[in-house]
């Protein structure tokens, strides 16, 4: 099953819906993320519940996303990961790096508001 991809907003945060595989032979996550950078876009919440393969390319690119967000003044957080890829988190040690969340609105709520750059 290719990968598929879906964008949806809540606020300021944009909720990546994944479902299939992110591989090698799927590499169409990392430009649909920086287009989205690129647009201004700096909070996501990654859904992984719909994800039947995930490689280390597949971590390569949501390490990449995670820090291009971070790096850019927002956050990435990964939501409903599956067992295989909670075990592929812990034996790399990326589950130190990235937050997960088994309900959105938790994955939510743990985003920072948005502040306004307006001084008055």
């Amino acid at each position: 099953m290719s990968l598929s991809i879906e964008t949806r907003r809540s606020g300021h945060i944009v909720i990546l819906e994944l479902a299939g595989r992110v591989s090698v032979l799927e590499p169409q996550l990392k430009p649909v993320a920086e287009e989205l950078i690129a647009g201004g876009e700096r909070y996501f919440i990654v859904n992984l519940a719909n994800v039947s393969y995930l490689d280390n390319f597949g971590l390569g690119q949501l390490c990449s996303i995670y820090t291009v967000s971070r790096n850019r003044g927002g956050d990435m957080k990964l939501l409903k990961p599956t067992s295989r890829i909670k075990t592929m988190l812990t034996v790399t040690k990326l589950d130190t790096v990235f937050q997960s969340f088994d309900f959105e609105a938790d994955a939510i709520a743990s985003m920072p508001p948005v502040t306004s750059s307006v001084s008055v």
